[in-house]
């Protein structure tokens, strides 16, 4: 079990780090899906099948929305400011990091790999949240920390009961709507009008 819930932390870090490292909007958005759709699996025990099954409908979900935002962007997006093997060995350094402070000197009722991936996603989500220019980018960034935030309480409390799942997987939909519209409207109010050129202070 230990080996399956390392496996699937690594799946969902590398996620992130594709998330915050890509240009292209479309693959910053494939990297946070396979990140929301794998986070619901880093608990032992695993979440019953009503409860796994809402989670991955909502970050489904909330996947969808940012894609509608996404798929018209005229422009990439900035992209990381160190590069993707920068953010690798972050995101790496941190992870064996989360792993050797399981339980934060406390007793922990779940699994070292939550934690690790929660370290992960975390240090991924600095640079977009402190540097990032854009909606889109800052908006994933916020969305990485907060998946980071539950991964830890997994950590530490163990797996969420199923009231618990619901109200994560609301606040996933709720997050991925409001990066989703924010994300649509600046790249409206950033795009040509008439043939112009951009307004200054808003390219990318």
């Amino acid at each position: 079990m230990t080996l399956l819930l390392a496996a699937a932390a690594i799946v969902v870090v590398a996620g992130a780090v594709v998330c915050v490292s890509a240009r292209e909007p479309r693959t910053a958005l494939l990297g946070i899906t396979i990140t929301l759709l794998g986070t619901p699996f880093l608990s032992d025990p695993l979440a019953g099948p009503l409860p796994l099954a809402a989670r991955l409908l909502s970050s489904t979900l909330a996947a969808y929305l940012l894609w509608i935002s996404a798929r018209d962007m005229a422009l990439p997006s900035r992209g990381s400011t160190v590069g993707w093997p920068v953010e690798a060995l972050a995101a790496a350094a941190a992870f064996a990091a989360g792993w050797g402070t399981l339980g934060l000197g406390a007793p922990a009722m779940g699994p070292a790999a939550a934690a690790a991936a929660g370290f992960a996603l975390a240090t991924a989500a600095v640079l977009p949240i402190v540097f990032g220019r854009e909606v889109f980018r800052l908006g994933n960034g916020l969305i990485l920390l907060v998946t980071a935030s539950g991964l830890i309480r997994v950590s530490l409390a163990g797996t969420p009961v199923a009231l618990e799942q619901l109200v994560i997987g609301g606040l996933t939909v709720v997050l991925g709507a409001a990066v989703a519209f924010l994300s649509a409207n600046a790249d409206a109010a950033a795009a040509p009008v008439d043939g112009l050129r951009r307004r200054p202070g808003l390219e990318r």
